[in-house]
């Protein structure tokens, strides 16, 4: 008999997304606790979230070998729903720490990013951009490593970075920052997924995590990642992410005006960091760390003294002690409900 819902026991939600829920599952017949994503089709298909969908699954289910992603067991579908059957990572995520936290210490903020380091490294290895870093897609296992989830908008292919497309001068932004401070904002909003030339014009993303090259719809490839990891960094240290504000558009705007506050009075980061911070956000993509790979990255003097292959091995700063296998206080549900129409 191939798996179904009818499988599992559905305990408790763990987060809500846009396109679906997520929920603690125990499986009947052994035991065992899965995190299942349930996404309903009609919400899919009236959000054209389709092949997001397909893509993630087919991520998930060729890259199950990795230390660095959250692993897919199973996927099927009802008349209503399709369902991914996740690992549960029970250490909650990396937003949920840095509510908890307020920000976090400079070492413990160096181990996560090393680690996020090494999952993008996988993962451009195997020609996949995540699109969508930050810290709700960093998950923390029962060891109190990351893990890298939410791959729906995730792309295969297009990881060339010397790519013309993927430039992006620093006129150019300031010139669409201006746009925007003067209401044309409406490019960024475009509902066509083709535009101009055949190049994909669609913004896609959490707003405060987005390359400028993303929101201005002039390259997707890999380097998109490694702006987001300077913004991670950046919401790590400080509680907040750089660029965030009270409307995308003006989020949009202080992207691409480059516009952060480093807050030197108030708080104190070691110059690596700093400079590891400045090189990750930097607008011009063929200019950004890591344009000359994952090594160049690894390499910051951020990273100095920094054992990478005893990484995952070394227990972190922070190890989950949930109280059972049950308990999902680590996680902010962020308004995750049992829905009558869900099991």
């Amino acid at each position: 008999m191939p798996p179904s819902i009818k499988d599992f026991d559905i305990i408790k939600p763990i987060s809500k997304g846009a396109f679906g829920s997520v929920f603690l599952a125990k499986k009947r017949t052994t035991g065992d606790y899965y995190a299942i994503k349930f996404l309903k089709k009609s919400d899919m298909i009236a959000k054209n979230q389709v092949t997001n969908v397909k893509a993630e699954r087919m991520i998930l289910m060729t890259q199950s070998d990795s230390p660095f992603v959250t692993k897919l067991y199973y996927t099927f579908q009802s008349k209503d729903y399709l369902y991914l059957v996740l690992e549960y990572l029970n250490g909650g995520d990396c937003s949920a720490l840095i509510k908890a936290m307020g920000s976090l210490p400079e070492d413990w903020a160096r181990n996560y990013l090393a680690e996020v380091t090494l999952g993008l490294e996988y993962l451009q290895t195997k020609n996949v951009i995540h699109r969508d870093l930050k810290p709700d897609n960093l998950l923390i296992d029962h060891n109190g490593h990351l893990k890298l989830t939410d791959f729906g908008l995730s792309r295969i292919g297009f990881l060339d970075p010397t790519a013309a497309s993927s430039h992006v001068s620093p006129a150019t932004a300031a010139a669409a920052s201006s746009s925007l401070a003067a209401g044309a904002t409406g490019f960024i909003h475009c509902s066509s997924p083709k535009a101009r030339g055949g190049k994909n014009k669609h913004a896609v993303g959490t707003p405060d995590y987005l390359a400028p090259e993303s929101i201005l719809g002039t390259g997707q490839d890999s380097m998109v990642d490694w702006w987001a990891l300077g913004v991670i960094c950046y919401e790590f240290l400080y509680g907040y992410p750089p660029f965030h504000a009270d409307t995308p558009d003006k989020v949009f705007e202080n992207i691409l005006s480059r516009r952060i506050d480093w807050h030197e009075d108030e708080v104190e980061v070691s110059p690596e960091a700093r400079d590891f911070m400045e090189r990750l956000m930097t607008i011009d993509p063929t200019k950004r760390l890591g344009f000359n790979g994952a090594q160049e990255v690894k390499k910051h003097p951020f990273f100095q003294g920094l054992d990478w292959d005893m990484l995952l091995v070394e227990s972190p700063a922070f190890v989950p002690q949930p109280a059972d296998m049950e308990d999902t206080d680590y996680f902010d549900s962020r308004g995750a409900t049992m829905q009558p129409n869900e099991p």
